[in-house]
């Protein structure tokens, strides 16, 4: 027996919940409520196996809600039932702790899979979920793929903004009281930072990435 208890700030969607769920010969609804801290005052003597919760719920968030179950009882499950189907809520909730995230326009038997599979150890997440995780890691993969920006040190950058404002060699090296030699070859660590063979390359390469 799968001992459940449900958390949702709409009292329609946690009737009809409780109403399908305990249909079910070996899930056991134990309370329902509809706000989270209330779900978390009854934590220690409904002792449930899986804990079915909201996300946007007045007072304490699913999040936050998640974490607080986890703290006060590790061995209880969490699977998060939302309308929110972008990635931001999803990572938030799965930070939080949760070992299943579905959206309200999950049917019956999906749920009850979920459910099933979450007690087991599992975790799960609907196709519309693992379709925005998968999203989610290729973005982040990208950005891996790409090349990291050259990263001009502070000496580099006072130089490059006063050849932006066409000053020569000699004039920053007064302004700067270093050596032209030193100016010229900052000059050319930049321009080989930057792979660009000339100061107009650079200083196009500056103005694309915001450096002057």
């Amino acid at each position: 027996m799968i001992k459940i208890v449900i958390a949702d700030d709409h009292h329609i969607l946690l009737d009809g919940l409780k109403a399908m769920l305990e249909k079910q010969q070996d899930i056991h609804v134990m309370a329902v409520y509809d706000n989270g801290q209330a779900l978390l005052d009854d934590l220690i003597k409904t002792q449930p196996d899986l804990a079915l919760v909201d996300i946007n719920m007045p007072g304490m968030k699913g999040p936050e809600l998640t974490q607080k179950i986890k703290e006060l009882n590790p061995a209880v499950q969490v699977i998060t039932l939302s309308m929110y189907d972008d990635a931001g809520h999803i990572m938030e909730m799965i930070e939080a702790g949760v070992s299943g995230y579905l959206l309200k326009n999950v049917n019956d038997k999906e749920l009850i899979d979920a459910i099933t599979q979450v007690n087991a150890g599992k975790m799960y997440f609907s196709s519309e979920v693992s379709q925005k995780l998968t999203g989610l890691v290729m973005q982040q993969q990208r950005k891996l793929d790409q090349p990291a920006k050259p990263k001009l040190t502070e000496r580099e950058l006072e130089i490059l903004k006063l050849i932006a404002n066409e000053h020569s060699n000699a004039e920053i090296a007064e302004m700067l009281f270093i050596s032209e030699r030193t100016v010229e070859t900052h000059r050319k660590n930049m321009l080989r930072k930057t792979n660009n063979k000339t100061i107009v390359g650079l200083l196009k390469y500056a103005i694309e990435n915001q450096l002057i």
